[in-house]
């Protein structure tokens, strides 16, 4: 599938002479790849992940760094620098980068263009919890417990095409195979 969309694309990029439309379609194809990756990814087989120290901190500071230039995101970090926690630290990026544009995608703060994250990291009782709260309007709870169901798609997501509806599957997935737990909920205040 990737060979023909990078055949596509470098067609559409060279011989596409109205810009609004050669965008719009690089676009759709740059869609659909992102769409084979994330098939990818939760096709992907169980594995035991290989567990390794890794700085907490310096994995979510690169993934806030790769977004920092985003218009629609602003993010706040409470997180020790020393901490380490026992994880693979390109999954722990991948379910940190997973959740940032679900909550860019959704988690829009009512009256405004942007989404505000605040990441909080604290260690306790020999676990190491990362909360990642975004100020938007939240799911139904029927919608809440069926967010990471391969495939689903909340109403809201229903309206925007650009998502499969595997993101928070894979997230889960992910973060089991680290020995890990993931807890989604709306926030009281």
């Amino acid at each position: 599938l990737r060979t023909p969309l990078a055949r596509l694309r470098l067609e559409t990029e060279m011989s596409v002479f109205d810009d609004v439309a050669r965008e719009h379609m690089v676009a759709d194809i740059v869609q659909l790849d992102a769409t084979i990756d994330k098939f990818l990814d939760y096709a992907r087989p169980d594995h035991a992940a290989k567990l390794t120290p890794v700085n907490v901190y310096g994995v979510v500071s690169s993934c806030v760094y790769a977004v920092q230039d985003h218009q629609e995101l602003q993010i706040n970090m409470t997180v020790p620098e020393e901490l380490m926690a026992s994880a693979d630290e390109i999954e722990l990026s991948r379910v940190l980068s997973n959740v940032l544009e679900n909550a860019r995608r959704y988690g829009k703060s009512p009256n405004t263009n942007y989404t505000r994250v605040d990441i909080t990291v604290k260690f306790s009782d020999n676990t190491v919890t990362i909360r990642m709260r975004d100020h938007g309007p939240g799911v139904s709870a029927d919608q809440l417990a069926n967010l990471t169901k391969p495939f689903f798609r909340g109403d809201t997501a229903r309206t925007a095409a650009a998502g499969a509806g595997l993101g928070l599957s894979i997230v889960e997935k992910t973060v089991q195979r680290m020995g890990g737990r993931l807890t989604m909920a709306n926030a009281s205040d």
